[in-house]
């Protein structure tokens, strides 16, 4: 049995082997010729039902399974003080790709706090980020991080705060849920799969049709996107603030328990082994 958990092109099935694909998609649809490539394996696995369902509606015919990785296997550090910081902290990771949305919520955050300095934004990315933060307020760390430091630094935040135009899965939420942080972000895409009602503060979207992409080869006709305003972003951040202490660690204890039902290691593992 080979696992391919790879990119686009790179799906090629080795022959003699029992070729499992392990694909990852942003989008609302997935461009024809690499379904094709898919289509040569034995059989594909998904993380979310975003992925299974983009994959069906885009002609996968090999056989396709839903097997949510187990996501809890790092030791997490949780918080343990649900109290607003005197300046409220934002944390967000993602690369410095249009993409993760960054315009949006440096443009969001400014709005719900015209007054610099009465709130921080951090935004983690990766040393290959060639911009400028805006305002003093909104701090861009372009390092690269041990996992240890990264898992560590949700804790030291208020809220994680994430307006990402597309994601598959969306591992900064699933880290942020683990640390037990307060989350705002949109209910679209792999999120679905991650999140519940009453686990989170929604940034409401519409799907728009998106007309970007990094690679020509990523792209499929009508892709779409979810697209929060940063109006609508300014509204989830004011919404957060009027939240109490005892409804934060509330809507987080609901977050990470549904979230270990699908990715939890106990779960996660049996449905590995009863598909093997």
């Amino acid at each position: 049995v080979v696992f391919h958990n790879t990119l686009g092109d790179s799906f090629v099935p080795i022959k003699g082997c029992y070729n499992i694909a392990l694909p990852f998609h942003e989008w609302s649809e997935y461009p024809k010729n690499w379904i094709k490539l898919l289509n040569k394996f034995d059989e594909v696995w998904t993380t979310t039902d975003h992925i299974l369902n983009v994959l069906k509606r885009g002609g996968l015919i090999s056989p396709v399974f839903r097997i949510p990785p187990a996501l809890d296997s790092e030791s997490t550090p949780e918080k343990q003080n649900w109290n607003l910081s005197e300046k409220p902290k934002f944390f967000f990771v993602g690369e410095p790709h249009f993409r993760k949305g960054h315009h949006l919520l440096m443009q969001g955050f400014m709005k719900a706090f015209p007054e610099t300095g009465s709130a921080l934004l951090t935004i983690k990315t990766s040393p290959s980020c060639n911009w400028e933060s805006p305002r003093k307020d909104i701090s861009i760390i372009k390092e690269d991080w041990s996992r240890d430091k990264l898992l560590a630094e949700y804790t030291k935040h208020d809220c994680f705060i994430s307006v990402s135009l597309g994601e598959g899965l969306g591992l900064p939420i699933a880290e942020a849920i683990m640390a037990k942080l307060s989350i705002c972000t949109n209910f679209g895409g792999g999120h679905k799969s991650l999140l519940t009602d009453g686990g989170f503060i929604e940034i409401p979207h519409e799907e728009i049709i998106q007309p970007f992409t990094s690679d020509p080869a990523f792209y499929a006709e009508n892709q779409k996107c979810a697209y929060s305003s940063p109006v609508r972003v300014k509204n989830a951040l004011e919404q957060f603030l009027k939240t109490t202490p005892a409804e934060r660690k509330e809507m987080t204890q609901i977050a990470k328990n549904n979230f270990l039902k699908t990715y939890g290691r106990e779960n996660a593992l049996k449905n590995i082994e009863s598909r093997l």
